[in-house]
């Protein structure tokens, strides 16, 4: 087998279906791995805000709600007290 193909264009072009595809398998596992940790918590926050009657951006921004929101961020990140 030569070391140089013998289609260069056929090799190039398959070289770039190769990283064009490696490319997206890493740009689909980043945006799994980063997307489904903020969804889930997300989640989580919005529940224990019906739970008490508020809406999750009333939880995060009202000095009131501070003690419930470490409560609530510490149970929804598995780290209960």
């Amino acid at each position: 087998m030569p070391a140089v193909s013998q289609h260069p264009q056929k090799a190039t072009g398959r070289l770039l279906l190769v990283a064009i595809l490696i490319a997206l398998l890493l740009a689909v596992v980043a945006g799994l791995m980063f997307s489904d940790a903020d969804a889930g918590q997300d989640a989580c926050i919005a529940a224990h805000a019906a739970e008490r009657g508020v809406s999750p951006e009333q939880l995060r921004s009202e000095p009131r709600y501070q003690e419930d929101l470490v409560a609530i961020l510490s149970s929804c990140s598995g780290m209960a007290p």
